[in-house]
This record gives structure tokens, sequence and C-alpha cells, in this order.
């Protein structure tokens, strides 16, 4: 990193979007993303984090997330996943677009940003390191510490278990954990070793792990420890942190089905002409008038839930359950993108079978009705998940 940028990345401390504007985010990127730009590469791995700093931040957020898509749309790049998405501990892939794709794009920088800031469908999704904030500090024991030492640790951050390493300096190194209740329930006086109360044993895997994939072993275990890429434990995830993360999921699930039967409600006694007219009238969101005289209407900006301009929605982003299984249904799409030697496993007939079960589902949990068993659908969804999953990897490598 070169001593301006150090400079400006020291002045935005842990970055994030603490310091209004983006006077402090770098315009250069870093030297190996300057050597990928004049190398013959098509693609490259970087470290997240590497990217971020590349750019003057530790953190994400809204400012430094849009500045990194507009640095890859001016050098004719796309990165997946999108840098939002990312696993915070892992790395992303910067491909450069082809000429073709130059080509076709020329002059279309709207289309350009929203490549840009999209990731294959199905490829990443949320990861464990979803569950924490970015650069979230693990708390932790080092080998030689004494029982009163976790017990005051455990005190000041408010833990209720902690992993023991052999060195600070050597995360990879997991001798177990130290639970408060085996400090304090059981028989433990001064003379106790620490190294012999960690003996707790959970799962260690991966960040950019899926994070739906892990969720039963949390709830078993209690928590599971999350490795970055170098294979050092950086994070904890415990079961309050997936309560906490499926809470605010269900909190909005639950107020947007109360909204949306609140306005059925309402809207049932709109004759059905007089629905059909005002809904052709409005094209897009955009163009739904805000006053009576229709002189005010909603821009880009209100559109983000970032509150900045956003760019152009792809179709494919707009698409519900019923229009995905038209398009797989459609014999030139599923030839030219879900059949191949390499993705042998999954019939026409199957897929869209599944996806309809996943349609009847959603519709089921989404309107409160109880007559379906939505338990049984789920080993299809989730053979359904594999199967895609090897078409977007085989996709992405295509």
């Amino acid at each position: 990193m070169s001593s301006d940028r150090q400079q400006e990345h020291e002045q935005a401390g842990t970055g994030g979007d603490e310091i209004p504007g983006d006077e402090y985010l770098s315009d250069e990127p870093g030297d190996e993303l300057d050597e990928f730009l004049d190398s013959d590469d098509r693609s490259r791995k970087f470290l997240t984090t590497y990217v971020l700093e590349c750019f003057g931040r530790e953190r994400r957020g809204a400012a430094v997330n849009r500045h990194i898509n507009e640095w890859l749309v001016t050098h004719s790049l796309e990165m997946f996943p999108s840098i939002a998405d990312a696993d915070y501990y892992g790395e992303v892939l910067v491909r450069k677009l082809s000429d073709e794709s130059d080509a076709a794009d020329e002059g279309d920088k709207e289309q350009r940003t929203q490549r840009a800031e999209a990731s294959l469908p199905g490829d990443d999704g949320w990861v464990l390191s979803s569950l924490k904030d970015d650069a979230e500090e693990l708390d932790f024991l080092q080998h030689g510490a004494t029982v009163e030492d976790a017990v005051t640790l455990m005190k000041e951050k408010n833990r209720t278990k902690l992993p023991l390493f052999f060195s600070e300096n050597d995360r990879s190194t997991l001798i177990g954990t130290v639970t408060l209740s085996s400090l304090t329930f059981e028989q433990t006086d001064a003379t106790s070793k620490l190294v012999e109360k960690a003996t707790v044993r959970v799962p260690v895997v991966g960040t950019d792990e899926k994070l739906f994939d892990w969720i039963p072993s949390i709830l078993s275990h209690g928590f599971i420890y999350g490795k970055n890429q170098s294979g050092e434990i950086v994070q904890i995830y415990t079961i309050y942190d997936v309560a906490t993360h499926l809470n605010t999921i269900a909190a909005m699930f639950l107020r947007a089905n109360e909204i949306e039967e609140l306005l059925r409600q309402i809207l049932s006694r709109v004759p059905d002409p007089e629905l059909k007219r005002a809904r052709s009238n409005a094209k897009n969101l955009k163009s739904i008038p805000l006053d009576q005289e229709g002189k005010k209407f909603l821009a880009d900006s209100d559109l983000s839930s970032s509150g900045e301009p956003d760019v152009v929605q792809r179709l494919v982003d707009s698409m519900m359950f019923a229009d995905y299984m038209k398009c797989i249904g459609d014999r030139e799409i599923w030839e030219k993108f879900f059949t191949s030697p390499q993705l042998m496993g999954a019939s026409k007939e199957s897929c869209i079978r599944s996806l309809n079960d996943a349609r009847l589902a959603r519709n089921s949990v989404m309107h409160f009705k109880r007559e379906n068993s939505i338990e049984k659908l789920i080993p299809s969804f989730e053979a359904l998940a594999v199967w895609l999953r090897k078409v977007a990897k085989h996709a992405s490598a295509s």
C-alpha cells in the first residue's frame, strides 16, 4: 500500500460509513490489483479484506461498496460475489470482461455497473460470516492463562464461552473451549488448570460456508467456530447469533405479511376493472405519481435501500418462481444453460416440479396457509439447491 493510501487508511479508522462522504476513499487500487490489470490473466482471486484495504477501509459500507463497484466498471472488470455479499474472511473473484462483452456494453454504464454489483445467482447467498459484523473481534484465551484470567475476561467481555489456543499468534491450534459453567458450577479451585477445563469440542468450518447448511450444527452444539482461508479461527457463531439473524428476518416477514393483508382487505373493495387500469397505467415504480397533479415521482435514490442512486434492475431480479419455471421450461434455455456432461443429476421435469413445490410452499408461508405440509418438501428443495450450485459453479468456470 502506498504511503498516501496508508495515511488515508489511518485517517479512516475502522472505516464503514461512520465518516460521511467519500473523501477518505482511495481512488488507486493496491499493487496486486495493479499487477492484475497489466497482466494477461482473465481472472484472479483476492482477499476481501485486501480489496477493502486498497480503497482505504477495513469494513464494508454503502459508500465504499459503491466506490469499488464504480472502479470495477471503469476498468471493465466484474467481481463474484459482489463486495457487499462476499465472505469478509474469504476471497472474491475479479474477472476481466471479454472483448465481446465490452463491445456489447459500449456506452451503457448502467448495465455494466449492474453486472459488477451482482453476483452469480445461487453461487453466493448468505454465508456464515453474515452472522457477525465485519471485523468483530474474537475474544480468546491462550495456553498458560489461569482460571482467574478466564473468569475475569468472561466478565469483562460478557462471554459465556471462550476458545483456548496454544498461542495468540497461532489461532489454528485450538485446544478447546472453556465455558463459564465449567468454571463456576463444577469443582474449581486455585490449583485447577485451565487446560483441563477446555473440553468442549465443536465443528470448525470455513466462514464462507452456506449459513443454512450449518444452522443444525449450531443448534445441536450451541456454537461452532469459523476459520478463514489460512485455517485460522476468526469467529464463533452461537445460537444467539442465529436467533438474532433469524429474528430480524422473521420480524420483517411478519410485518410485511400484516401490511399485505391490510392492503388486500382495503383493495378488495375496488372493482377489478379499476385495479387492472391502475396496474397497467404504472409501467414501473418510478412512474407512480406522488401528488395529485402527477408532477412528482420516485427517484432512483428512493428505490435503493442505501439511499444512493441505484442501477436499473435486471429482469431476473423481478422474477418469481412461476417466471423461473417458464424460463427453465424453454427448450433453448434448458439446453444452453442447464445441460452438460458435468451437470448430470437432475432432469428438466424434476427441476420444474421441485420449483413448483417451492412456489406452493412460499405462497403457503406468505399467506399463512397451514393445510400444506411444507416439511415434506424440504428434502426436494435441498436436492435442487445442491444441483443448482453445480450449475452456477459450472457457469462461472465457463
